[in-house]
């Protein structure tokens, strides 16, 4: 179990990672607006959240 909330943990970090890039890049290129990364960055932090909500079995 303990694995699977380090996976959790790392995936939501990744997420969180590539929809904050993605963001920036649509603002600094001028870009037309998308909710999509900005969704991906919230299922990012909503992973990180249920990780650390997670309980190992002992």
């Amino acid at each position: 179990m303990k694995t699977a909330i380090t996976i959790t943990r790392y995936f939501g970090i990744f997420m969180l990672f590539i929809g904050v890039v993605l963001n920036l890049k649509m603002y600094l290129l001028v870009e037309s607006p998308t909710y999509m990364f900005t969704i991906l960055s919230f299922f990012g932090i909503l992973l990180i959240g249920i990780s650390y909500l997670m309980k190992p079995k002992s």
